[in-house]
């Protein structure tokens, strides 16, 4: 007997009041990411935050995910029946010969964060992964560790990839703990490149910073202690924005930069820097995601040191 699956998605409520429940008769229609190619990157950036909040809460069973999106960046997941299925569509599911060996906890938690992974590609990339392929063409794909070419180039793509990699994960963890040079620098490079972008990405998201971690980030578009860096990135967003209103992301970066209250807004959810730059930013962090990704055949070999 085939498996029964899961429920993976998000659907777009466009209507401008979306109070009330979105399933029930007369509610306004729901569109599908593909559908909507008008909506910004702001609000997509928005839905991508609040779903790894949802997550970051682990369980001992896999779930079903049924999120709606509204044009304000909200998110609101549906309930689901229990025990509605064991698999996620093909697009969402971790292939299971790569976890077969592992205690069912972590089966659990990899399977998830797969589902999340391609989740956040969809959102980003505005459809699923391998749209053009069947379902038994996309999981050879994802046997051999092989996804989207394009992933690399979406901003957030560290949080794809480290979902779609628990290995690489634990190896971008690494290299933020231990400071790793080129990780930063590619970090900072791409900071200082899209200062109102790292923003958005560093106040919205809530994903994968550390205090040593996102004040060096900040500091890199000119917020300092004292104030924006006269010269800098941030001092000319300070001035095309006039007086700068309180709880504004303006206001929000320069006070995590004086080690002020928003810094506790920035929470550890395992992957860090991922809300920050593209995997395609710092060198060698594609190659490690290559050498480590589990495959169908093999544990994957220790990276290069």
């Amino acid at each position: 007997m085939a498996p029964s699956q899961l429920t993976c998605r998000i659907r777009v409520n466009k209507a401008e009041n979306h109070e009330g429940d979105a399933e029930r008769p007369g509610s306004p229609a729901l569109f599908d990411i593909k559908d909507c190619p008008e909506i910004g990157d702001e609000i997509r950036l928005q839905w991508v935050g609040k779903i790894i909040e949802y997550f970051k809460v682990m369980h001992d069973s896999l779930r079903s995910w049924d999120f709606i999106g509204t044009l304000d960046g909200s998110i609101k997941l549906l309930s689901m029946p229990a025990l509605q299925g064991d698999v996620y569509p093909a697009r969402f599911q971790i292939p299971p010969a790569t976890i077969r060996e592992l205690d069912h906890n972590d089966q659990v938690r990899r399977a998830e964060r797969f589902a999340m992974a391609s989740l956040l590609y969809e959102i980003l990339s505005g459809k699923k992964p391998f749209e053009e392929l069947t379902d038994e063409e996309v999981q050879h794909r994802f046997r051999n560790a092989d996804f989207p070419d394009n992933a690399k180039d979406l901003r957030n793509s560290l949080a794809i990839y480290s979902g779609w990699s628990e290995e690489f994960s634990q190896e971008l963890e690494k290299k933020v703990q231990a400071q790793d040079p080129s990780f930063l620098q590619g970090v900072k490079n791409y900071a200082k490149a899209h200062p109102y972008r790292t923003g958005i990405q560093a106040a919205g998201l809530t994903l994968s910073a550390v205090s040593f971690f996102a004040v060096p980030i900040l500091g890199a578009v000119g917020f300092t202690a004292a104030g924006p860096a006269a010269g800098s990135a941030a001092a000319a967003w300070q001035g095309s924005m006039g007086a700068v209103k309180a709880g504004s992301l303006f206001a929000w970066c320069q006070s995590a930069a004086m080690g002020g209250s928003a810094l506790g807004g920035i929470q550890l959810a395992g992957i860090a820097g991922a809300a920050i730059t593209r995997i395609n930013k710092v060198p060698g962090l594609f190659e490690t995601f290559q050498n480590v990704c589990r495959t169908a055949n093999e544990r994957p070999p220790n990276p290069a040191r």
